[in-house]
């Protein structure tokens, strides 16, 4: 696929890139999202289940179980997936900071959780709605290290005897304070942001173009479809790695 020179020109010229990843470029991976969940986890037991009550600190202290094995269907699920080509180029741009002749520095931060960044070759993501192979103390917050393959019932923490979450923000949860002090801080500080395969309307990660577009950054969408948000400024419509792979390339 072609980019219009211009946006091509505002990408090459930039020298501080910060990158906002979604659920999009996970899809390209073949991972669910909330909007096709019911579509994609048809044939399966947990498709009765609403996914954003499973997602929440409710839904966990109605049932810890059934969350938990939810969780643990759901990372069993992400085993077979794979980094697809936008997590390598992105991994990829990180590691050579430049473009072409251009040094640039490029930050990531991303709304998915699933460490397919990471597996891509990314080795600094910040994850604003935390990872799923991570878990804590619902109580005492420690992290949990221990093994939970194949544990279909949830873990007392060995600290405390509190009970053992996923690492993920769940609904109506604050995102952690260190990543979010981050996001903010590569997005006030970039000269470009590039907004990648989110919908632009999950807060407050969808304020972060906003808050680099006040500072003088240029926006840049990366969608199959515009989400038509009034903060871009330009729209790259297409899917993100073969967008990511055109850019490194030219």
């Amino acid at each position: 696929m072609d980019i219009e020179p211009e946006v091509l020109a505002v990408i090459q010229r930039a020298k501080r890139v910060t990158i906002l990843t979604g659920a999009g470029v996970s899809a390209e991976s073949g991972v669910a999202t909330f909007r096709s969940y019911k579509e994609e986890t048809k044939e399966s037991l947990w498709s009765q289940y609403d996914p954003q009550k499973m997602a929440s600190i409710d839904g966990f202290l109605e049932n810890p179980n059934r969350v938990w094995q939810w969780y643990q269907w759901r990372r069993s699920e992400l085993k077979n997936k794979s980094p697809n080509d936008a997590h390598k180029a992105i991994a990829k741009w990180q590691e050579s900071k430049s473009l072409g002749l251009k040094q640039q520095n490029v930050t990531l931060i991303t709304q998915n959780v699933d460490g397919l960044h990471q597996a891509g070759g990314s080795k600094d993501a910040i994850e604003l709605h935390g990872n799923i192979w991570r878990n804590h103390c619902l109580q005492c917050r420690e992290d949990y290290k221990g093994d939970v393959d194949g544990v279909e019932t949830v873990i007392d923490c060995p600290e405390c005897g509190g009970q053992i979450r996923p690492s993920v923000v769940w609904f109506g949860e604050a995102l952690p304070e260190n990543a979010w002090r981050d996001a903010e801080s590569a997005s006030y500080s970039c000269d470009l942001f590039l907004s990648v395969g989110t919908s632009s309307q999950v807060y407050p990660a969808a304020g972060l173009a906003a808050l680099a577009k006040s500072q003088g950054a240029t926006v840049v969408e990366i969608n199959p479809e515009p989400t038509k948000s009034s903060v871009v400024d330009y729209c790259i419509a297409g899917r993100a790695g073969e967008v990511f792979i055109n850019i490194l390339n030219t």
